[in-house]
């Protein structure tokens, strides 16, 4: 079943790592075409290597980079508060418990409901109903 939600599509705040926490929208259907394009161009590149684990890095800076839209605990390299552009986030997910943080809590359950809405029930005629066992008995 499909589950229709009126939450808020205001910016929420995820915390990542001790001390770092970032601000994001919630993601939309556009910011997931956009990154699946970004998927789309990753396998449509002529370098094959590890293009599963490329398609997923890709699908994640995506989003990430279309949702972070402010940060606390992320510094320049002089102690210095960063911004938030593109270079500065993809810097934050080269950072590994970060970028695992961000995926875990952000995108996978965004994916996650993409699948509920895919989901199929059992069918209403009773064909979703065990069929007999045909195997032989083990001798």
């Amino acid at each position: 079943m499909l589950k229709l939600s009126t939450a808020s599509q205001e910016p929420f705040w995820l915390d990542l790592i001790p001390g770092v926490r970032v601000r994001v929208r919630p993601i939309t259907v556009a910011s997931m075409l956009v990154a699946r394009e970004a998927v789309g161009r990753v396998y449509r590149d002529e370098d094959q290597t590890d293009v599963a684990t490329r398609a997923g890095m890709a699908l994640v800076h995506e989003l990430a980079r279309r949702g972070i839209v402010e940060w606390e605990g992320v510094g320049t390299a002089d102690g210095e508060p960063a911004p938030v552009t593109a270079e500065t986030i993809n810097a934050l997910l080269d950072h590994w418990p970060a970028y695992d943080a961000l995926d875990a809590l952000y995108v996978t359950p965004a994916l996650r409901r993409d699948e509920e809405k895919n989901g199929s029930s059992n069918s209403p005629d009773g064909t979703s109903a065990e069929d007999p066992n045909t195997a032989r008995p083990a001798a």
